[in-house]
């Protein structure tokens, strides 16, 4: 994508109602004159009363215990520089962002106009009583040393400049790893960094607590190495102290020779391929530099073939990222109310990092990654971002040694590392970026996607998107002239494949021909077929049924009928399923749930609904949810005779029998499924907790509720997505946002890939 229209995009995305990236929303009910009161006065007096009493209740009756404080002056901006606070906000939204889709964790972004490190303490230390945490984030060196300092000294909450620890603690692990792996003592490395700033002093101070030498690590900043003659002579500041040597002055290159690892926290180019051929067999080269490492993968591999390489990029194996580190580690420190960070915790998380890379991958990472072979060795040395499991792992050790170090709330008779795994898993509904694994499976399988509405301005942005993250080669039918003018109005620049049915020749012959042997027996005359396919609606359907292209997506300006009874025509179901069936994905109150059938049968019979079920919960499993599924009813396991629902239980029995495995219940009422305290009412349930789909009696049902859970609650809605055709179709819903578009074409070739791998 050229920077223009990255740019254009970026603004775009960040001024869209509401404009920014984060908000508040509120966490109890207040609909009534009694929630208001209980809210506001004068029920909040009595917690008021409590806190004041004895101030550890602010964990019990306020959000301080989830909530951490993104704070920064805008003085070290990554890439950007000294900016200034308020045009630093965007950034601290966007931590804001990865602190609560990665962990769950509310923020407050706090854009200070303080350089002056005295105020700028003063300020934070005034706020703090708001917050659980803070997290200091791009305030540059070396006054962010001292501000840290003085901040874990004065406050009793957690703090952390994630620009100093978050590298070190995530390549840290990276370092332990790779040592590993190419049989080197971590005693006798030599270790260069190329850097000197917060995040590089950092590093080196983690290093030396993981076993690296001291007198063995060399740290060079812009003007060469760290020496004794350098502090001589005033050019190195305290902070830089530790780090100076006792050796000869000289440049980046002349400290690389015989090195066994280099750490890149610096800038793009600064190592040449030369300096990397001087550095000792099997070298560890973490080139960390953002966007443009200090030297590429590739330049590395033209010389050296036993290096293991480490960027801070994503279309590089080994990507070091930061947000493998801070979220996880505030997360284990506020659910045991730390009032501190220390090196314990940092080094808890580090080792807890290295140990998860050497487990076996899960299925539904390697799906993510389109990768059935990642396993610990040289181009996986440390997890992937968006390996969930990286919750579980490191904010349980974190916390677990907060309790053992005695900095936390918590006692260690209070504290079971079991039960806090178990809930840490609980919050996997929330933290996973389900359909950027969804994405990352589709990418570079070049899937060809048809969209029969090709000239809305929303399918032509999305397949632009589409084409740039690498998802599918997009189709579009319409008129192509429509189509280039619709593409140069909104400054779109990308090639697919344009096709306009009317003059497509496939029409009048082979498409004909085929739509007519499909229908004939239906009473479709071949002129009818000819006629049928000038509308996309009907030609879309017949390039997948044709294997013309691998999957098929509209609806974004039709009705919901024009799009499903062609495909139900032409491409037809899949003979191993009694129905086709339509459900949503969907994000609500934190949770990840199905629901279904919201779409296709109007009543389903009992071997419908057992139907639904099963294939809802194969869906589900894609996603990589383990499926509890609640057969919905207006009783709780027909509380009276005349409130049975036979067809129901039926159902019920006809999935255990042909899904044993299936965790399967009901006919129960909606609470029932989804609050713990009513089910507590029926112990012999399958299942406890919330249910993750929810199969509702008939259409009727199912409809009214996505439509609520999507209006009021704000529930975010995938789909509907289509299971049991014969080949990849799905619908989209009039006014999908391009973002809907593209996750929806992302599922769409994800179910092209399994397809093709069901009929080998």
């Amino acid at each position: 994508m050229d920077d223009k229209r990255l740019e254009k995009d970026a603004l775009e995305y960040h001024a869209s109602n509401p404009p920014g990236k984060i908000t508040v929303v509120p966490t109890k009910p207040h609909g009534t004159q009694r929630e208001l009161s209980l809210a506001y006065s004068p029920g909040v007096a009595y917690p008021c009363n409590e806190i004041e009493k004895k101030p550890e209740n602010a964990y019990k009756y306020t959000a301080k215990g989830n909530l951490v404080a993104v704070i920064s002056n805008g003085t070290a901006v990554l890439g950007l520089g000294n900016i200034g606070s308020l045009a630093s906000k965007p950034v601290m939204e966007g931590k804001g962002l990865l602190f609560k889709a990665f962990a769950d964790i509310d923020v407050f972004d706090i854009e200070v106009d303080k350089t002056n490190v005295d105020e700028f303490v003063e300020t934070v230390k005034a706020i703090s009583p708001t917050f659980g945490g803070i997290n200091l984030e791009d305030i540059k060196a070396p006054e962010c040393f001292e501000i840290e300092r003085r901040l874990k000294e004065e406050l009793d909450i957690p703090v952390m400049h994630d620009d100093q620890h978050g590298t070190a603690i995530i390549s840290g692990a990276a370092l332990l790893n790779g040592l590993e792996i190419v049989g080197k003592n971590i005693q006798n490395v030599n270790v260069v960094v190329s850097g000197a700033g917060a995040s590089a002093i950092s590093c080196a101070k983690h290093y030396v607590k993981l076993g690296v030498a001291k007198e063995n690590i060399i740290l060079i900043d812009s003007k060469g190495i760290l020496t004794k003659k350098r502090m001589e002579k005033g050019e190195l500041n305290q902070y830089k102290e530790e780090f100076i040597r006792d050796i000869p002055e000289g440049d980046l290159a002349k400290a690389m020779i015989g090195s066994d690892v280099f750490l890149g926290l610096s800038k793009g180019g600064l190592v040449s391929k030369e300096m990397i051929s001087t550095m000792a067999d099997k070298p560890l080269i973490f080139a960390l530099a953002n966007p443009d490492p200090e030297i590429l993968p590739t330049e590395i591999n033209e010389v050296r073939s036993d290096a293991i390489i480490a960027t801070g990029r994503s279309d590089f194996p080994n990507q070091i990222n930061n947000v493998l580190g801070f979220p996880y580690i505030f997360r284990g420190a506020l659910d045991v109310r730390t009032k501190e960070i220390t090196e314990g915790m940092k080094m808890a998380a580090t080792k807890a990092i290295a140990k998860l890379a050497k487990e076996p991958v899960p299925d539904d990472v390697l799906s993510a990654y389109s990768d059935e072979n990642i396993q610990f060795g040289p181009e996986y040395i440390i997890p992937k971002p968006f390996d969930a499991r990286v919750l579980i792992w490191e904010a349980s050790a974190v916390a677990e040694a907060a309790v053992m170090e005695g900095v936390a709330r918590v006692s260690k008779e209070e504290f079971d590392v079991d039960k806090y795994r178990e809930e840490l898993e609980a919050r996997l509904g929330l933290t996973r970026s389900i359909m950027r694994r969804v994405i990352n499976k589709a990418k570079n399988t070049n899937k060809k996607i048809v969209f029969s509405e090709g000239e809305d301005p929303t399918i032509i942005k999305a397949a632009s998107q589409c084409i740039n993250e690498k998802i599918c080669q997009p189709i579009l039918l319409g008129n192509i002239k429509r189509i280039e003018a619709v593409k140069e109005e909104m400054g779109l620049n990308f090639e697919c494949e344009c096709i306009d049915v009317r003059y497509d020749e496939r029409r009048r012959s082979v498409y004909a021909d085929e739509y007519h042997r499909l229908r004939g027996r239906k009473g479709m005359t071949r002129e009818d077929a000819v006629r049928l396919l000038k509308m996309p609606t009907h030609f879309a359907p017949m390039m997948v049924h044709n294997g013309d292209a691998d999957g098929y997506l509209g609806g974004v300006s039709h009705n919901y009928p024009d799009i499903v009874k062609p495909c139900l025509h032409i491409i037809g179901s899949n003979p191993s399923v009694h129905r086709i069936v339509g459900m949503y994905m969907m994000i609500v109150n934190g949770e990840l749930m199905f629901i279904g059938d919201a779409t296709i049968n109007i009543y389903p019979d009992a071997r419908t609904l057992a139907e639904i079920a099963i294939q809802t919960a194969k869906v589900a499993r894609r996603f990589g949810v383990k499926p509890k599924v609640a057969m919905l009813s207006f009783s709780n396991f027909g509380t009276s005779e005349e409130l049975r629902t036979d067809r129901i239980e039926e159902a019920i029995e006809i999935v255990r029998d042909k899904d044993p495995d299936l965790v399967i219940d009901g006919p129960m009422q909606a609470d029932t499924a989804l609050v713990n305290s009513i089910q507590e009412d029926y112990p012999f349930m399958a299942f406890s907790g919330p249910a993750n789909i929810l199969i509702c009696p008939n259409l009727t049902s199912a409809n009214i509720a996505y439509k609520l859970l999507q209006r009021i609650a704000g529930a975010e809605m995938t789909g509907p997505i289509l299971e049991g055709l014969a080949k990849p179709a799905h619908v989209l819903q009039r006014g999908d946002s391009v973002r809907d578009v593209v996750h929806m074409a992302a599922i769409c070739a994800v179910d092209a890939i399994r397809y093709e791998q069901e009929k080998l």
